[in-house]
């Protein structure tokens, strides 16, 4: 036999065991995802933040006043006709409960998912790249992630003003180089096995390499980073809006509503505070859940 004849034969060998790893890799998605799906956290949260998304979606069909405009007696007690009673303006805490999740559900999952993907290019280019740019990036994410996430919001918010897309970038650049972190440490394990190695050989590029070979096989850690970015994201927002750095009035946003009546407690008026604080609450818990479900599966595999 050749020398040629068996290179041929050793390379045909490498390929299939390449390519066998790589079926396998994908059967074990495949069961994970099966796994998350059968999990009773990831049912329950799934669930509240369904409920959440139609209350965002459709809060004219839902809500019974006018979130912004309906004026009654003030600070009414729940009853049959205000379920979580009125806030100190008059207005209904039901309906704006409801139509507040409009702005915190279009603001955390946006944030949370841009911060994601700028947090993926980083940590994609750290890990795979290495060298001088890994050590002067990892500086700056290491300087980023020393600094209180909610002081540098207010700081940048303050500077650039406070409509949505400005929280939204705010946040998403917070959350870069937390998440780019992550994906380094992911990458670096990836980087020197077998199939990433002929990928080399084969001669691809190492764009290719990053985002065609190694990418998929460092999703587990990436989705677990996205479902606990969003629950940051939603907690960010309403801390945000709750110091007036959120979105700006008239919005029934949560957080703001929370930082417009918590004196009324003294009062005794206790309803305009609990129930848009309850749902920040149960929106945070929700997606926690999922989290906890997706990193209990996916942050072992």
């Amino acid at each position: 036999m050749s020398d040629v004849t068996k290179s041929q034969g050793e390379d045909e060998v490498i390929t299939l065991a390449v390519a066998a790893g790589v079926s396998e890799r994908r059967q074990a998605r495949k069961e994970s995802w099966r796994q998350i799906r059968r999990r009773p956290s990831f049912i329950i949260g799934v669930v509240i933040v369904t409920i959440w998304v139609l209350c965002a979606l459709f809060p004219d069909a839902i809500a019974p006043f006018d979130p912004l405009n309906y004026r009654a007696e003030l600070n009414q007690p729940p009853s049959g006709d205000h379920f979580f009673g009125t806030d100190k303006g008059g207005r209904d805490v039901f309906s704006r409960v409801i139509a507040g999740a409009r702005d915190v559900l279009k603001i955390a999952p946006l944030a949370a998912l841009l911060g994601v993907f700028g947090g993926v290019i980083l940590g994609m280019l750290m890990g795979y790249l290495r060298g001088r740019f890994d050590t002067i990036a990892s500086r700056i994410v290491e300087a980023f992630i020393s600094l209180p996430v909610v002081l540098l919001g207010l700081l940048a918010i303050t500077t650039l003003g406070n409509s949505n897309w400005v929280v939204i970038g705010v946040v998403a650049t917070l959350f870069t180089p937390i998440v780019a972190r992550t994906v380094r440490s992911a990458v670096l394990a990836e980087r020197d096995l077998d199939y990433v190695t002929s990928a080399r050989l084969r001669g691809e590029s190492g764009a290719f390499i990053m985002f065609r070979e190694i990418l998929p096989n460092v999703m587990g850690p990436i989705i677990v980073e996205l479902t606990i970015r969003v629950g940051y994201a939603v907690f960010t927002v309403a801390t945000l809006s709750f110091l007036g750095a959120g979105p700006p009035p008239p919005s029934p946003d949560w957080g703001a509503q929370v930082s417009d009546n918590y004196n009324s407690i003294v009062a005794g008026f206790w309803w305009s505070t609990f129930f848009p604080a309850a749902a920040i609450a149960s929106l945070v818990v929700a997606v926690n859940l999922i989290a906890d479900a997706v990193q209990s599966v996916l942050g072992d595999s």
